[in-house]
């Protein structure tokens, strides 16, 4: 329950620093030094979540929960990232994160499936 607990707190404080920085409706218009905070802590919470953060599966059933949750996680980012994709087209202004960003998500779970078909 801790852990779940932990992971909890982080995913909100990780979402209010995001809408803070992103300022979608121009709502308040921090100086720059505050922004480069935000921005700073929003990264290194993003890094920690992402890549530092432990997530121990003791049985199987919790491999499971942890499989089923990323591919719910992978299939969110490919869906905002193709609505975003077809928006940004519509409108004629890609922005080239979004394609790099869904390229990379396609093709790493192409080349994770086919290395674990061959090797596992």
């Amino acid at each position: 329950m801790k852990n779940n607990l932990t992971h909890i707190i982080l995913a909100i404080v990780l979402i209010v620093l995001l809408v803070l920085l992103s300022d979608a409706f121009m709502f308040w218009m921090p100086p720059l030094f505050a922004m480069l905070i935000i921005l700073m802590v929003a990264v290194v919470m993003c890094v920690w979540a992402g890549f530092v953060m432990k997530e121990g599966a003791g049985d199987e059933r919790e491999k499971i929960h942890r499989m089923d949750a990323g591919r719910i996680a992978y299939l969110s980012g490919s869906a905002v990232l193709t609505i975003a994709l077809v928006v940004q087209g519509i409108r004629h202004e890609i922005d080239p994160w979004i394609t790099l960003a869904l390229g990379v998500m396609v093709v790493s779970k192409l080349v994770a499936r086919i290395y674990f078909e061959k090797y596992r």
